[in-house]
Protein backbone atom coordinates (compact mmCIF):
# COMPACT_ATOMS: atom_id res chain seq x y z
CA UNK A 1 0.00 0.00 0.00
CA UNK A 2 0.96 3.64 -0.71
CA UNK A 3 1.69 5.88 2.58
CA UNK A 4 -1.36 7.84 1.47
CA UNK A 5 -3.58 4.90 1.71
CA UNK A 6 -2.00 3.62 5.18
CA UNK A 7 -2.69 7.23 6.54
CA UNK A 8 -6.50 6.73 5.12
CA UNK A 9 -7.09 2.99 6.54
CA UNK A 10 -5.64 4.13 9.88
CA UNK A 11 -7.97 7.28 10.05
CA UNK A 12 -11.09 5.53 8.55
CA UNK A 13 -11.57 3.01 12.14
CA UNK A 14 -11.71 5.55 14.64
CA UNK A 15 -13.32 7.96 12.35
CA UNK A 16 -16.41 5.23 11.70
CA UNK A 17 -16.63 4.71 15.13
CA UNK A 18 -17.00 8.40 16.06
CA UNK A 19 -19.73 9.14 13.59
CA UNK A 20 -21.60 5.97 14.79
CA UNK A 21 -21.28 7.54 18.60
CA UNK A 22 -22.10 11.65 17.15
CA UNK A 23 -25.31 10.15 15.61
CA UNK A 24 -26.32 7.83 18.12
CA UNK A 25 -25.74 10.19 20.98
CA UNK A 26 -27.80 12.87 18.64
CA UNK A 27 -30.36 10.45 18.22
CA UNK A 28 -30.85 10.18 22.13
CA UNK A 29 -30.87 13.95 22.79
CA UNK A 30 -33.61 14.24 20.29
CA UNK A 31 -35.35 11.35 22.12
CA UNK A 32 -34.64 13.15 25.77
CA UNK A 33 -35.82 16.73 24.79
CA UNK A 34 -39.26 15.20 23.31
CA UNK A 35 -39.94 13.61 26.86
CA UNK A 36 -38.98 16.32 29.12
CA UNK A 37 -41.97 18.46 27.49
CA UNK A 38 -43.97 15.73 29.02
CA UNK A 39 -42.60 15.53 32.61
CA UNK A 40 -44.10 16.75 35.05
CA UNK A 41 -42.25 18.58 37.72
CA UNK A 42 -42.24 19.11 41.72
CA UNK A 43 -41.54 18.80 45.37
CA UNK A 44 -39.91 15.06 46.04
CA UNK A 45 -38.45 14.00 49.32
CA UNK A 46 -35.66 16.28 51.62
CA UNK A 47 -32.87 17.83 49.85
CA UNK A 48 -29.57 19.07 50.82
CA UNK A 49 -27.96 21.38 48.70
CA UNK A 50 -24.45 21.43 48.81
CA UNK A 51 -22.08 24.34 47.50
CA UNK A 52 -18.52 23.30 47.51
CA UNK A 53 -16.36 26.45 48.24
CA UNK A 54 -12.66 27.54 48.05
CA UNK A 55 -11.61 31.11 48.02
CA UNK A 56 -15.22 32.26 46.76
CA UNK A 57 -15.71 35.53 48.33
CA UNK A 58 -17.17 37.20 45.27
CA UNK A 59 -19.71 34.64 44.67
CA UNK A 60 -20.62 33.60 48.14
CA UNK A 61 -23.47 36.18 48.75
CA UNK A 62 -25.21 36.16 45.15
CA UNK A 63 -25.51 32.59 45.49
CA UNK A 64 -26.51 32.23 48.75
CA UNK A 65 -29.55 35.20 48.14
CA UNK A 66 -30.28 32.67 44.58
CA UNK A 67 -31.02 30.40 47.28
CA UNK A 68 -33.08 32.26 49.45
CA UNK A 69 -35.19 32.96 46.15
CA UNK A 70 -35.69 29.27 45.55
CA UNK A 71 -39.23 28.39 45.30
CA UNK A 72 -38.73 25.04 46.92
CA UNK A 73 -40.64 25.12 50.83
CA UNK A 74 -37.71 25.68 53.25
CA UNK A 75 -38.82 23.19 55.41
CA UNK A 76 -38.13 20.34 53.24
CA UNK A 77 -34.26 21.45 52.26
CA UNK A 78 -31.55 22.78 53.36
CA UNK A 79 -28.42 24.59 52.14
CA UNK A 80 -24.24 23.41 53.43
CA UNK A 81 -21.86 25.31 52.03
CA UNK A 82 -18.75 22.53 52.23
CA UNK A 83 -15.63 24.87 52.58
CA UNK A 84 -12.44 23.70 51.24
CA UNK A 85 -10.21 25.77 53.30
CA UNK A 86 -11.05 28.93 52.16
CA UNK A 87 -8.15 31.59 52.34
CA UNK A 88 -10.46 34.42 52.28
CA UNK A 89 -13.57 35.88 53.46
CA UNK A 90 -15.96 33.24 52.04
CA UNK A 91 -17.16 31.57 55.35
CA UNK A 92 -17.48 34.97 57.39
CA UNK A 93 -19.75 36.51 54.84
CA UNK A 94 -21.42 33.16 54.70
CA UNK A 95 -21.68 33.74 58.74
CA UNK A 96 -23.05 36.86 57.91
CA UNK A 97 -25.79 35.48 55.99
CA UNK A 98 -26.64 33.27 58.51
CA UNK A 99 -27.00 35.76 60.97
CA UNK A 100 -29.06 38.05 59.18
CA UNK A 101 -31.79 35.29 57.91
CA UNK A 102 -32.17 33.24 61.23
CA UNK A 103 -35.20 31.63 59.26
CA UNK A 104 -33.54 30.16 56.40
CA UNK A 105 -31.54 26.43 56.42
CA UNK A 106 -28.44 27.09 56.39
CA UNK A 107 -25.71 24.62 57.50
CA UNK A 108 -21.75 25.48 57.31
CA UNK A 109 -19.52 23.12 56.72
CA UNK A 110 -16.22 24.56 57.90
CA UNK A 111 -13.15 22.87 57.28
CA UNK A 112 -11.30 20.89 59.72
CA UNK A 113 -8.17 22.44 62.35
CA UNK A 114 -6.03 20.18 60.20
CA UNK A 115 -5.18 20.00 56.50
CA UNK A 116 -3.78 16.82 56.66
CA UNK A 117 -5.47 14.62 54.18
CA UNK A 118 -8.36 16.68 54.19
CA UNK A 119 -8.14 18.98 51.29
CA UNK A 120 -9.34 19.05 48.35
CA UNK A 121 -13.25 19.64 46.47
CA UNK A 122 -14.25 15.86 47.59
CA UNK A 123 -12.91 16.07 50.84
CA UNK A 124 -15.06 18.91 51.11
CA UNK A 125 -18.15 16.66 49.70
CA UNK A 126 -17.44 13.87 52.33
CA UNK A 127 -17.21 16.45 55.21
CA UNK A 128 -21.07 17.67 54.32
CA UNK A 129 -22.46 14.58 53.06
CA UNK A 130 -21.66 13.15 56.53
CA UNK A 131 -23.80 16.09 58.04
CA UNK A 132 -26.25 16.29 55.20
CA UNK A 133 -30.07 15.72 56.31
CA UNK A 134 -31.64 14.84 52.84
CA UNK A 135 -32.08 11.72 50.89
CA UNK A 136 -31.04 13.78 48.01
CA UNK A 137 -28.04 15.66 47.74
CA UNK A 138 -27.77 18.37 45.29
CA UNK A 139 -24.79 19.86 44.18
CA UNK A 140 -23.74 22.57 42.27
CA UNK A 141 -20.26 25.54 42.19
CA UNK A 142 -20.57 29.12 43.62
CA UNK A 143 -19.75 30.75 40.30
CA UNK A 144 -23.01 29.70 38.78
CA UNK A 145 -26.65 31.14 38.05
CA UNK A 146 -30.38 29.59 38.30
CA UNK A 147 -34.14 30.33 38.29
CA UNK A 148 -36.22 29.93 41.48
CA UNK A 149 -37.47 26.42 39.88
CA UNK A 150 -33.72 25.15 39.98
CA UNK A 151 -34.19 22.71 43.08
CA UNK A 152 -37.77 21.45 42.16
CA UNK A 153 -36.77 20.80 38.91
CA UNK A 154 -33.63 19.05 39.46
CA UNK A 155 -35.18 16.75 42.21
CA UNK A 156 -37.68 16.30 40.72
CA UNK A 157 -36.14 13.43 38.70
CA UNK A 158 -36.22 11.25 41.50
CA UNK A 159 -39.91 10.33 41.09
CA UNK A 160 -39.63 7.93 38.87
CA UNK A 161 -38.55 4.35 39.93
CA UNK A 162 -34.92 3.71 40.24
CA UNK A 163 -33.32 6.76 39.55
CA UNK A 164 -30.33 7.46 41.98
CA UNK A 165 -28.51 10.08 40.15
CA UNK A 166 -30.00 12.96 37.84
CA UNK A 167 -27.70 14.95 35.47
CA UNK A 168 -28.73 18.55 34.66
CA UNK A 169 -27.73 20.89 31.79
CA UNK A 170 -24.90 23.87 32.05
CA UNK A 171 -24.29 25.96 29.84
CA UNK A 172 -21.74 29.19 29.56
CA UNK A 173 -22.96 32.80 29.67
CA UNK A 174 -22.23 36.71 29.54
CA UNK A 175 -19.76 35.96 26.45
CA UNK A 176 -17.64 38.75 25.87
CA UNK A 177 -14.90 37.90 23.60
CA UNK A 178 -14.47 35.57 20.55
CA UNK A 179 -12.64 33.07 22.67
CA UNK A 180 -15.56 32.54 25.23
CA UNK A 181 -18.11 32.82 22.55
CA UNK A 182 -16.35 29.77 20.63
CA UNK A 183 -16.16 28.15 24.45
CA UNK A 184 -19.84 28.47 24.65
CA UNK A 185 -20.99 27.34 21.07
CA UNK A 186 -18.58 23.82 21.72
CA UNK A 187 -19.90 23.77 25.20
CA UNK A 188 -23.64 23.16 23.94
CA UNK A 189 -22.16 20.65 21.83
CA UNK A 190 -20.30 18.81 24.92
CA UNK A 191 -23.62 19.10 26.73
CA UNK A 192 -25.53 17.41 24.12
CA UNK A 193 -23.31 14.30 24.33
CA UNK A 194 -23.89 14.38 27.66
CA UNK A 195 -27.55 14.29 27.41
CA UNK A 196 -27.68 12.20 24.58
CA UNK A 197 -25.58 9.50 25.99
CA UNK A 198 -27.61 9.65 28.90
CA UNK A 199 -30.84 8.77 27.27
CA UNK A 200 -28.95 5.75 25.98
CA UNK A 201 -28.13 4.78 29.19
CA UNK A 202 -24.65 4.95 28.88
CA UNK A 203 -23.52 8.78 29.87
CA UNK A 204 -19.85 9.63 29.44
CA UNK A 205 -20.04 12.80 31.26
CA UNK A 206 -21.61 14.86 34.01
CA UNK A 207 -20.88 18.46 35.44
CA UNK A 208 -20.72 18.95 39.24
CA UNK A 209 -22.46 22.35 38.41
CA UNK A 210 -25.65 20.62 38.18
CA UNK A 211 -26.08 17.25 39.59
CA UNK A 212 -28.22 15.40 42.18
CA UNK A 213 -27.55 11.82 43.76
CA UNK A 214 -29.07 9.92 46.71
CA UNK A 215 -27.31 9.98 50.04
CA UNK A 216 -27.68 6.05 49.88
CA UNK A 217 -26.38 5.98 46.33
CA UNK A 218 -23.09 7.76 47.38
CA UNK A 219 -22.96 6.07 50.46
CA UNK A 220 -23.02 2.37 48.45
CA UNK A 221 -21.28 3.04 45.68
CA UNK A 222 -17.85 3.69 47.27
CA UNK A 223 -18.22 7.42 46.91
CA UNK A 224 -14.53 8.58 45.92
CA UNK A 225 -12.59 5.28 46.84
CA UNK A 226 -9.63 5.43 44.83
CA UNK A 227 -9.66 8.69 43.11
CA UNK A 228 -9.04 11.07 45.95
CA UNK A 229 -5.64 12.09 44.38
CA UNK A 230 -7.35 13.52 41.95
CA UNK A 231 -7.80 17.34 42.40
CA UNK A 232 -11.31 17.26 40.54
CA UNK A 233 -13.44 15.07 38.92
CA UNK A 234 -15.70 14.68 41.77
CA UNK A 235 -19.25 14.19 39.50
CA UNK A 236 -16.98 11.77 36.95
CA UNK A 237 -15.77 9.25 39.28
CA UNK A 238 -19.55 9.29 41.08
CA UNK A 239 -21.28 8.54 38.14
CA UNK A 240 -19.13 5.92 37.37
CA UNK A 241 -19.51 4.23 40.69
CA UNK A 242 -23.39 4.76 40.55
CA UNK A 243 -23.63 3.76 37.54
CA UNK A 244 -21.22 0.28 37.66
CA UNK A 245 -23.31 -0.64 41.19
CA UNK A 246 -26.84 0.08 39.97
CA UNK A 247 -27.16 -0.33 36.35
CA UNK A 248 -27.29 1.89 33.38
CA UNK A 249 -31.44 2.57 34.26
CA UNK A 250 -30.21 4.03 37.39
CA UNK A 251 -29.08 7.64 35.83
CA UNK A 252 -31.23 10.24 34.11
CA UNK A 253 -30.07 13.73 32.40
CA UNK A 254 -33.10 16.42 33.35
CA UNK A 255 -33.67 18.46 30.65
CA UNK A 256 -36.28 20.91 31.68
CA UNK A 257 -35.57 24.42 31.16
CA UNK A 258 -35.96 25.52 34.45
CA UNK A 259 -32.63 23.22 35.82
CA UNK A 260 -30.45 24.97 33.33
CA UNK A 261 -27.03 26.16 35.29
CA UNK A 262 -25.05 29.22 34.05
CA UNK A 263 -21.13 29.77 34.24
CA UNK A 264 -18.53 31.82 32.86
CA UNK A 265 -16.44 31.01 30.33
CA UNK A 266 -12.73 31.76 30.47
CA UNK A 267 -11.48 35.05 29.24
CA UNK A 268 -8.06 34.16 28.40
CA UNK A 269 -6.40 31.15 26.32
CA UNK A 270 -3.69 30.69 29.15
CA UNK A 271 -7.12 29.84 31.36
CA UNK A 272 -8.62 27.51 28.59
CA UNK A 273 -5.91 25.15 28.60
CA UNK A 274 -5.33 24.83 31.95
CA UNK A 275 -9.02 24.19 32.76
CA UNK A 276 -8.81 21.54 29.62
CA UNK A 277 -5.78 20.15 30.91
CA UNK A 278 -7.27 19.72 33.74
CA UNK A 279 -10.12 18.00 32.22
CA UNK A 280 -7.36 15.25 30.68
CA UNK A 281 -5.77 14.92 33.34
CA UNK A 282 -8.56 12.76 35.76
CA UNK A 283 -9.01 10.87 32.85
CA UNK A 284 -6.41 8.62 34.17
CA UNK A 285 -8.39 7.54 36.85
CA UNK A 286 -11.45 6.46 34.30
CA UNK A 287 -12.35 3.06 34.36
CA UNK A 288 -15.74 2.86 32.54
CA UNK A 289 -15.21 0.92 29.59
CA UNK A 290 -17.64 2.75 27.26
CA UNK A 291 -16.36 6.41 28.52
CA UNK A 292 -12.78 5.04 28.10
CA UNK A 293 -13.52 4.14 24.14
CA UNK A 294 -15.23 7.14 23.26
CA UNK A 295 -12.10 9.41 24.42
CA UNK A 296 -10.27 7.26 22.70
CA UNK A 297 -12.43 7.65 19.58
CA UNK A 298 -12.86 11.17 19.40
CA UNK A 299 -9.45 12.11 20.42
CA UNK A 300 -7.76 9.84 17.56
CA UNK A 301 -10.18 11.18 14.70
CA UNK A 302 -9.23 14.54 15.85
CA UNK A 303 -5.73 13.95 16.04
CA UNK A 304 -5.25 11.81 12.70
CA UNK A 305 -7.21 14.59 10.70
CA UNK A 306 -5.26 16.96 12.28
CA UNK A 307 -1.89 15.16 11.32
CA UNK A 308 -3.46 14.23 7.72
CA UNK A 309 -4.57 17.89 7.05
CA UNK A 310 -0.82 19.46 8.03
CA UNK A 311 0.89 16.62 6.26
CA UNK A 312 -1.33 15.77 3.73
CA UNK A 313 0.48 18.68 1.59
CA UNK A 314 3.47 16.44 1.14
CA UNK A 315 1.85 13.53 0.20
CA UNK A 316 -0.29 13.78 -3.00
CA UNK A 317 -3.45 12.64 -3.29
CA UNK A 318 -4.52 13.45 0.61
CA UNK A 319 -5.36 16.81 1.28
CA UNK A 320 -8.75 16.44 -0.79
CA UNK A 321 -9.45 13.42 1.41
CA UNK A 322 -8.84 15.04 4.79
CA UNK A 323 -10.77 18.02 3.92
CA UNK A 324 -13.61 16.64 2.95
CA UNK A 325 -13.40 14.17 5.87
CA UNK A 326 -13.49 17.19 8.24
CA UNK A 327 -16.33 18.54 6.39
CA UNK A 328 -18.13 15.44 6.76
CA UNK A 329 -17.75 15.99 11.19
CA UNK A 330 -18.42 19.52 10.72
CA UNK A 331 -21.63 18.64 9.06
CA UNK A 332 -22.07 15.07 11.71
CA UNK A 333 -21.79 17.58 14.42
CA UNK A 334 -23.80 20.49 13.49
CA UNK A 335 -27.45 19.10 13.92
CA UNK A 336 -26.26 18.61 18.48
CA UNK A 337 -25.32 21.87 18.08
CA UNK A 338 -28.34 23.71 16.62
CA UNK A 339 -30.39 21.65 18.86
CA UNK A 340 -28.81 22.63 22.18
CA UNK A 341 -28.35 26.09 20.80
CA UNK A 342 -32.33 26.53 20.71
CA UNK A 343 -32.55 24.63 23.91
CA UNK A 344 -30.00 27.54 25.42
CA UNK A 345 -31.44 30.36 23.81
CA UNK A 346 -28.38 30.82 21.96
CA UNK A 347 -29.20 31.08 18.62
CA UNK A 348 -26.73 34.18 17.91
CA UNK A 349 -23.75 32.01 18.52
CA UNK A 350 -24.29 29.79 15.60
CA UNK A 351 -22.39 32.47 13.35
CA UNK A 352 -19.20 31.42 15.22
CA UNK A 353 -19.04 27.26 14.22
CA UNK A 354 -17.12 27.36 11.84
CA UNK A 355 -14.43 28.85 13.83
CA UNK A 356 -15.39 27.03 16.60
CA UNK A 357 -14.24 23.97 14.61
CA UNK A 358 -11.08 25.13 13.48
CA UNK A 359 -10.38 25.88 17.33
CA UNK A 360 -11.59 22.21 17.91
CA UNK A 361 -9.62 20.40 15.53
CA UNK A 362 -6.68 22.17 16.96
CA UNK A 363 -6.82 22.27 20.96
CA UNK A 364 -8.31 18.54 20.47
CA UNK A 365 -4.57 16.73 19.80
CA UNK A 366 -3.06 19.38 21.62
CA UNK A 367 -4.52 19.46 25.11
CA UNK A 368 -4.69 15.57 24.64
CA UNK A 369 -1.20 15.36 25.14
CA UNK A 370 -0.32 18.39 27.48
CA UNK A 371 -3.09 16.73 30.08
CA UNK A 372 -1.24 13.82 30.48
CA UNK A 373 2.36 15.57 30.71
CA UNK A 374 1.79 19.05 32.15
CA UNK A 375 0.76 20.22 35.87
CA UNK A 376 -2.18 23.14 36.17
CA UNK A 377 -3.43 24.75 38.90
CA UNK A 378 -6.80 25.28 40.47
CA UNK A 379 -8.09 27.28 43.07
CA UNK A 380 -4.87 28.15 44.15
CA UNK A 381 -3.10 24.37 44.04
CA UNK A 382 -1.25 22.48 41.92
CA UNK A 383 -2.15 19.39 40.24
Amino acid sequence: MEPREIFMVIFLLPAVCYGAIIGLFTFGLIRILKHARLESYGPSGFVSVIIPVRNEAGNILRILDEMLRQDFPGTGMEVIIADDFSEDDTMNLARGFAASHPGFPLVLADSPHSGAGATGKKRAIERAVAQAKGDILLFTDADTARGTGWISSMVSGFRQAGIRMVLGPVCFSNEKNMLQKIQSLEFMGLMGVTAGSAALGFPVMCNGANLAYRREAFLQSGGFSGNLKYLSGDDQFIMASIRKHYGKGSLLFNAAGSTVVSTGAEATLKGFFNQRIRWVSKSRGYRDPFVVAVGAVTYLTHLILLAGILTGFFIPGLPGFFLLAWLAKIILEFPMVWIMGRFFGKRDLWVYYPAAQVFQLVYVPLAGVLGLLLPYRWKGRKG
